[in-house]
C-alpha cells in the first residue's frame, strides 16, 4: 500500500501512519457500511411506525364507576397483572425486522373538564376482550362504554391553533428521581387495620382534578407498556445488583473515610448488622422486581383561558398529587425540565426562549394526542426532532429516569376510586348494579337446538 505523505502534515509514528493510510485507502467500504446502517435504521423506523399505526386499531373506553365501590387497589393490581400477561413481542427475525412488531401499550387516563372527572382507557382493539375480562373479574359492577369521539377533539389539533383560540397551556412528563428498581409508596403503605383510618391513595389526584374552573381542562395519561422477557431479566438483575450493593455497604463497620474498620486483635474487618433502613430497602426492591413491570410514561396537560391561567398551578398541580407517593428512602417523582413547556433564557441552551417554549408546546401536545411512548431507537428520536426542540433530553434525561413501575405501583396511581373518596358530584357513577342473565336462558336458540360447530 503506497504511503501518501501529503495526507499527514504532522509527523505521526509509523504504526499510526499505516492505520490512517489503510483507513483512507478503503474509504468507500466505510461509506458503504455507514449508508447500510443508515438504511437499516430508516427501514426499522418505517416498519415499526407502520406496525403501530396500520396493523393496530385503537379504541377508547370510558370507565363508569358504581356508587358503592368496595374493592381496594389490590384488585387493580390483579387487573394490571392480567394485562401484563397478554404482552406481545417479536418472536423471530421475520416479526422483528420485516413485520416491525413492537410491544403494544395501553393508556389509562383521568381527565377533568371544568371539574367533571372522567376515566378513559385507550387500548388496542384486539386487546379489548382481554382488558374487559380482567376488569370484570375484579370489579363485577364496573361498566365500560366505547367512546365514538376522542375527548382530545374538544380542543384544536395543534398548540398554535390552541393559542389562536385564546387558550394557554402547560404540560410536562414525570420521571423517577432514583434508580427505577426502588419503588414509590404504594397502596400497601396506605392500608390500615382500622377501617376508619383507611384512605384511598387516588383521593388527592381526584381532588386536584376537581379544583379547576368550568372553563379549564386538566388531563393526565399514564402510558404503560409491559416489559417483555428479554428486558424483564435485565431489570431483575439490576435489582439484584442493587440489593447486593446495599448488603455490601452494611456488611462491615466503616470508619469516617468509608473504609472498613480492622479489628486489631484478629486483623480482619469488623462485621456489622444491616440497619433497619437497609433491610427495608432490600425488601422493597425485592418485592418490586418480583412483580410484573411496565415501562411507563406519565404526561399531564393543563389548559385555561389567559385570564385564569396560572403557570404555578400547571407546574405543581399533578406533581403535588403524585408526590404523596414520595419516599425519601426509596423513590419519588420529579419534573422532566427538558420536556415541560416552560423555557427561559436562564435554562440551557439559553437562546430563543420563546421559540423553544413554542416548540416544546407543539412537541408535548402532539405526544399527548398521539399517546406516544418514547422512541425505541435513536433514529426515531432524530425523525421526531423539531426546530428549537431536538428531543434528545426528554428521552434520556440526565437527572431522572423514565419510570419502570410494577403492577403494585401502577394500581396505586390508577384504580377505580373507592367509597372512601367523596366524589359523588365529581364523577358520574353507575346507579344500578350489573346482573348476569339467568343460567336457564338458552344461548344458542331453542333448548333442543344443536350447538354450533362443524357438521358432517
Amino acid at each position: 500500500m503506497p504511503f501518501i505523505p501529503s495526507l499527514y502534515p504532522l509527523a505521526f509514528p509509523y504504526p499510526i501512519q499505516f492505520v490512517l493510510n489503510w483507513f483512507l485507502a478503503y474509504w468507500w467500504l466505510w461509506a458503504f457500511l455507514a449508508l447500510l446502517a443508515l438504511a437499516f435504521n430508516v427501514w426499522m423506523a418505517y416498519i415499526q411506525e407502520y406496525f403501530k399505526k396500520k396493523t393496530s386499531t385503537w379504541i377508547m373506553l370510558e370507565m363508569h364507576i358504581p356508587r358503592e365501590m368496595t374493592q381496594t387497589p389490590r384488585a387493580m393490581d390483579q387487573v394490571f397483572s392480567a394485562i401484563h400477561a397478554v404482552r406481545n413481542s417479536a418472536s423471530d427475525l421475520e416479526e422483528r425486522y420485516w413485520d416491525g412488531e413492537v410491544p403494544q401499550w395501553f393508556s389509562f387516563e383521568a381527565v377533568s373538564f371544568g371539574g367533571e372527572i372522567h376515566f378513559y382507557l385507550f387500548i388496542p382493539q384486539i386487546r379489548r376482550k382481554h382488558v374487559e375480562a380482567a376488569f370484570y373479574a375484579m370489579y363485577p359492577d364496573i361498566q365500560f362504554t366505547e367512546v365514538p369521539e376522542d375527548y382530545i377533539g374538544r380542543l384544536p389539533a395543534t398548540a398554535m391553533e390552541l393559542y389562536e383560540k385564546g387558550y394557554r397551556m402547560f404540560g410536562n412528563e414525570l420521571l423517577l428521581s432514583q434508580n427505577p428498581v426502588y419503588p414509590i409508596r404504594t397502596y400497601l403503605d396506605f392500608e390500615s387495620v382500622a377501617e376508619e383510618k383507611e384512605v384511598d391513595p387516588i383521593g388527592p389526584l381526584l381532588e386536584t382534578l376537581s379544583r379547576i374552573d368550568p372553563r379549564e381542562h386538566l388531563w393526565v395519561q399514564i402510558l404503560a407498556r409491559p416489559k417483555v422477557d428479554e428486558f424483564i431479566g435485565a431489570f431483575k438483575r439490576e435489582g439484584e445488583e442493587e440489593i447486593n450493593k446495599i448488603r455490601e455497604e452494611g456488611r462491615f463497620v466503616r470508619g469516617p473515610s468509608g473504609a472498613p474498620v480492622i479489628d486489631p486483635e484478629t486483623g480482619f474487618p469488623l462485621y456489622s448488622i444491616p440497619s433497619p433502613g437497609q433491610v427495608e430497602k432490600m425488601k422493597a426492591i425485592n418485592r418490586k422486581i418480583g412483580k410484573p413491570v411496565f415501562d411507563v410514561v406519565i404526561r399531564y396537560m393543563y389548559f385555561s383561558p389567559p385570564e385564569l391561567f396560572s403557570m404555578s398551578f400547571g407546574r405543581r398541580s399533578i406533581f403535588f398529587a403524585m408526590n404523596q407517593y414520595a419516599s425519601e428512602d426509596f423513590n419519588k417523582f420529579s419534573h422532566n425540565v427538558f420536556a415541560w413547556t416552560l423555557a427561559k433564557i436562564w435554562y440551557s441552551p439559553y437562546i430563543f426562549p420563546r421559540r423553544r417554549a413554542a416548540a416544546r408546546r407543539e412537541w408535548l401536545y402532539a405526544k399527548y394526542r398521539g399517546r406516544e411512548m418514547h422512541p425505541e431507537t435513536w433514529f426515531q428520536t432524530v425523525l421526531k426532532m423539531r426546530l428549537f426542540h431536538w428531543g434528545f433530553r426528554p428521552r434520556n434525561p440526565p437527572r431522572g429516569l423514565s419510570p419502570a413501575l410494577s403492577t403494585e405501583e401502577l394500581a396505586t396511581l390508577f384504580h377505580p376510586p373507592t367509597k372512601l373518596v367523596l366524589t359523588g358530584p365529581l364523577i358520574k357513577r353507575v346507579e344500578a348494579r350489573r346482573v348476569g342473565p339467568p343460567a336457564t336462558l338458552p344461548i344458542y336458540g331453542e333448548e333442543d337446538e344443536k350447538l354450533p360447530g362443524i357438521r358432517e
